[in-house]
């Protein structure tokens, strides 16, 4: 009769990957949060840099000014939406991200990233927005479509990594994930439309409020969530 083949032995980890697995993963997302929480703060604040005056204009030229600065005021108010809901999304999705690893980390850095972005495409949007050149429009849209994508991808990883409560199901985590599917599908089929008609492109970013609406009320209608996840 043949030998049966030896069961090979246990492969010890190395000292390089035991260093990795201890310090690359952990317990705690508070400092993770703190940080992000202050990115997002940051990135609001500079929005507001675009609206400020100069001191020094005489009272009958205020009404033309405050004119001249509309466009800076509607990519202003754009931009803190963007920043806005996506915190939201942050901040919700990580009460019940409990624990993190070095790729939720590097994923999160991404989308902080892009938060830290926003403001030059935004800065684009309300100098050049007007000029009938695509990219103001065309990069705003790719920026922000990209904030809400990886924040999708913070929370497919922190799923499949079982980094989230376990109060968490399947169905509540496909709810939370199709939930932001809109915006950045709304944002990223604008790009090519900027490139046709870029004033077109930034009346179809409004969209996004009647058709988040509508997949709101449909996966409420179509998706049973009840017990803790609910």
């Amino acid at each position: 009769m043949a030998d049966e083949p030896r069961a090979r032995p246990a492969r010890r980890a190395g000292p390089a990957r035991t260093y990795r697995r201890l310090v690359g993963t952990g317990e705690s997302t508070e400092r993770t949060v703190f940080f992000s929480d202050a990115v997002f703060a940051i990135a609001m604040t500079l929005l507001v840099l675009e609206l400020i005056l100069p001191g020094d204009l005489p009272p009958e030229q205020l009404e033309p000014a405050l004119r001249a600065h509309l466009p800076q005021f509607l990519a202003y108010v754009l931009s803190f939406a963007v920043i806005g809901t996506a915190w939201m999304s942050h901040h919700r999705r990580f009460t019940v991200i409990r624990r993190i690893d070095g790729r939720l980390q590097g994923l999160n850095l991404l989308c902080l990233f892009f938060i830290a972005l926003l403001p030059m495409p935004t800065s684009l949007l309300s100098d050049y927005g007007g000029g009938g050149s695509p990219w103001p429009a065309a990069l705003y849209a790719a920026v922000s479509a990209a904030v809400y994508a990886s924040l999708n991808l913070v929370w497919a990883h922190a799923w499949h990594a079982g980094l989230m409560a376990t109060e968490v199901d399947a169905g509540l985590y496909r709810y939370v994930l199709r939930g932001l599917l809109p915006a950045p599908v709304v944002f990223a089929l604008s790009i090519p439309v900027a490139f046709w008609d870029p004033g077109a492109a930034a009346w179809s970013w409004l969209l996004i409020v009647p058709v988040s609406a509508a997949d709101g009320w449909w996966l409420r209608r179509s998706t049973a969530v009840d017990g803790p996840s609910g």
